[in-house]
């Protein structure tokens, strides 16, 4: 009774010419071949299952044939036989991920001196060449750079920018591509016809599609499904691989585009109920729509978009959830509670609301001052300062000035955390709609927060009510203020202190100076002592006096 052999193994390609997909490696190195221009280490980088170790074995068999260095090995010699069974003591493959060490390669560099027994090359397999250690790389480094001209290294990796520089150097680079979908199901009829395997056309373009352009995966799902059923369709691949089928994924895909919430959900609690593989369900859903797209099909195509752009954020969540299908079901919700409008419609509409709240603080602040001026005449209404106009200067002022109010009014309508980062910086000027705002070096934190959409949008909101314009938060660093920002530091003392203070200390300046210009005949020692009192009434502080030396 013969051993079972699985089909990826059995339909490994033997010569280059049964390799489909690499066109462009294959002609190099039959050309290599066939001018006898042996390079003495090649890199075979590539995803996984696109063939590197099976053209490796191949290039081997091509330069220990006995007609051989040759492109087309006879496969009948000794050489070529041993090779396919994996028994030639001229080509040694080695695991790079379990011989990793420095020692591994010392022991390697011990046996490159012996030269091939009967045959032109000894030839170095090394699988997963990325996983040596540092130091493995650098004991190889001066064997690969100059090994004997007997010995051939094939690297093979599906991790190319994981080998060091030095090492990329000194080999020759063959890049692998995925196999195409087409190339997959020619090859997949293939097998099936040659087993005598029942397979819709369907069904093996699934397969094609969940392999992710891998032949050996592709031929381990067609042989997992050959062993569940005699026939093979897309039901019985979905089966086998955990995932929904087609109707399922058109009809989700459809539901969500057309905001039938409802029926969307019933179908991600089927599937879940199912054990079906909800984060494959979401990638086919994402394929979908991106195949409507491309397939010019205009109608829907902005909420295509954004339920593309949402279901790939909620991929990456479900990969690190507990429960994927609430993650999923969020997405759902999140889609069709926006898809009763276009998102460039809504921007406008909010843009609209922003500047119709505007006006009416604007409008209510003029209103309460008149009410306030008319009940009390004799007492000076407190109102808001006015709104600027186009001016940077003058709007860079007014920033300043109602900054402890600003504060306050995000602490009264509850944006506690977008005051509490805001507190960490000062406010620096305004330049167009960007009011400026600096933070020091080790306030890193705080900026990147107020930076956040879901802190600086609110912000901006409350910040353009008062200036009766929208305006943006620009946030920097305290050493990145230009100049024409930093000329506007002296009012700082404004925003510390508060509006009412400034002005509480601006009129008792007022006072000093008119009390001093009347007093003409006050002597000099008197006009100072008065000048100090005025000034420790307005600053605060006190009178130090420096002890007398002996």
């Amino acid at each position: 009774m013969e051993d079972y052999i699985a089909l990826y193994r059995k339909w490994r390609p033997e010569v280059f010419s049964d390799v489909v997909g690499q066109d462009s490696v294959v002609k190099t190195l039959e050309n290599s071949l066939t001018s006898r221009r042996i390079s003495h280490a090649y890199l075979f980088a590539g995803p996984r299952g696109t063939g590197k170790t099976s053209v490796a074995r191949i290039l081997a068999k091509g330069l220990n044939c006995q007609s051989g260095p040759t492109a087309t090995p006879c496969g009948q010699c000794t050489e070529c036989q041993t090779i396919r069974e994996g028994t030639s003591l001229n080509v040694v493959e080695i695991d790079g991920a379990s011989n990793r060490g420095i020692d591994d390669v010392r022991e390697l560099r011990n046996q490159v001196q012996f030269a091939p027994v009967n045959a032109n090359y000894k030839v170095y397999i090394i699988d997963e060449v990325h996983m040596l250690t540092p130091e493995a790389f650098n004991a190889l480094l001066k064997t690969l750079e100059e090994p004997p001209r007997h010995v051939v290294f094939i690297f093979a990796t599906t991790d190319p920018h994981r080998l060091p520089p030095t090492i990329l150097s000194r080999v020759q680079r063959f890049d692998f591509t995925r196999f195409t979908a087409e190339a997959m199901v020619e090859r997949l009829e293939q097998v099936a016809q040659d087993h005598g395997f029942e397979a819709d056309v369907d069904a093996l373009r699934l397969i094609a599609m969940h392999a992710a352009g891998g032949m050996r995966d592709a031929l381990s799902i067609l042989e997992k499904c050959a062993a569940f059923a005699n026939t093979i369709t897309t039901e019985t691949v979905a089966e086998v691989l955990g995932v929904a089928q087609q109707e399922q994924i058109d009809a989700f895909a459809e539901s969500v585009l057309g905001n039938a919430q409802r029926q969307a959900l019933n179908i991600i609690d089927d599937l879940y109920n199912q054990g079906r593989d909800l984060t494959q369900f979401a990638l086919a859903v994402i394929a979908r729509w991106r195949q409507d797209i491309l397939e010019a099909n205009k109608e829907m195509e902005p909420l295509r978009l954004a339920a593309i752009e949402q279901f790939s954020e909620t991929v990456r969540e479900m990969r690190f959830a507990m429960d994927p299908r609430i993650a999923l079901e969020l997405a759902v919700l999140k889609v069709t509670a926006g898809s009763q409008g276009v998102p460039a419609e809504l921007d406008r509409l909010e843009e609209k609301v922003r500047t119709l709240e505007a006006e009416i603080s604007k409008l209510q602040s003029q209103l309460a001052g008149r009410s306030a001026k008319a009940s009390k005449p004799s007492e000076p209404a407190e109102r808001k300062p006015e709104i600027p106009g186009a001016n940077d200067e003058a709007r860079s002022a007014f920033v300043l000035k109602v900054w402890p109010e600003y504060l306050k009014r995000l602490r009264d309508e509850r944006l506690v955390q977008c005051e509490a980062f805001l507190k960490e910086g000062r406010p620096v000027g305004v330049e167009g709609q960007n009011v400026l705002i600096a933070f020091p070096r080790d306030r890193g934190f705080h900026r990147a927060s107020i930076e956040q959409d879901s802190h600086r949008e609110p912000a901006e909101r409350v910040m353009s009510k008062f200036m009766g314009l929208r305006v943006y938060i620009k946030c920097m660093y305290d050493d990145e203020i230009e100049p024409k920002a930093a000329a506007q530091e002296g009012l700082q003392q404004t925003v510390e202190a508060g509006s009412a203070q400034a002005a509480v200390h601006g009129a008792k300046r007022e006072v000093a100076e008119e009390k001093k210009a009347q007093s003409k005949d006050v002597s000099p020692a008197t006009a100072a002592e008065e000048f100090l009192k005025a000034s420790m009434e307005t600053f605060g502080g006190k009178i130090i006096t420096k002890p007398k030396e002996n």
